[in-house]
């Protein structure tokens, strides 16, 4: 393993945070599981979907219901959820010896966001980022799924190649030179082209890119470290 990403996670459950109001809430919703989950009624079900999406919509919520319904029986659902709650590797944080990011949910209504910060603090090095969202399960609408998104791009370094993942390997020679501040007239030189042809192919680039103008590609490449 070479990098480790840990989003909405914890190290110690709900029994082991000396909480007791969180212990309490939680030993309820284990309750709920198991004599609900099965029930035609979503009710029960709905009380453990909340605390995951409380800012979904109405069909959100109730797909996840639905889906936790069929994931598993609450004869296996309620024991996984009391042991997850006697869970405790905080112990083992230190040991843990490559690039860590850790994202958590400010306002998570499932893990609690202290939880999240300790993972942070405990783990050697680990880089943190806080998510401005109640959502332990982000929405595509929200802006803390963007800030997810180019934390994670960041730290793996995708988020520099991306962008040039559909370019043919012409293409890239081309915006290679480009950015070396080279004349079409020097590019057809360089690759034994002619002119018309590194026209068309910068004309494909650009459509790929998203930019319009030569400057714009040169800026575009340069600003996320093309190679």
């Amino acid at each position: 393993m070479s990098r480790l990403i840990l989003y909405g996670a914890y190290a110690r459950g709900a029994y082991k945070r000396g909480q007791p109001d969180n212990e309490r809430e939680y030993r309820a919703v284990v309750e709920l599981v198991r004599v609900g989950w099965a029930k035609d009624n979503p009710a029960f079900r709905r009380v453990f979907t909340s605390r995951f999406v409380p800012g979904g919509t109405e069909e959100q919520i109730q797909w996840f219901t639905e889906l936790a319904r069929k994931t598993t029986s609450p004869n296996i659902a309620a024991p996984i959820l009391e042991t997850r709650g006697h869970i405790d590797v905080s112990d083992l944080l230190e040991q843990i010896h490559v690039p860590t990011l850790v994202l958590h949910a400010r306002n998570d209504n499932a893990i609690p966001f202290a939880e999240g910060k300790l993972l942070a603090s405990r783990i050697p090095n680990a880089e943190f980022v806080e998510l401005d969202s109640c959502n332990h399960i982000l929405l595509e609408h929200e802006p803390a799924w963007k800030r997810f998104c180019d934390a994670v791009l960041e730290f793996t370094g995708a988020g520099h190649e991306l962008p040039f993942a559909s370019l043919s390997q012409r293409e890239r020679e081309i915006l290679s030179l480009l950015t070396e501040g080279l004349s079409n007239a020097d590019i057809a030189a360089r690759l034994g082209i002619s002119d018309k042809t590194v026209r068309n192919q910068l004309s494909k680039l650009f459509d790929k890119l998203g930019v319009w103008t030569r400057a714009q590609a040169i800026v575009f490449a340069r600003e996320r470290g093309f190679r």
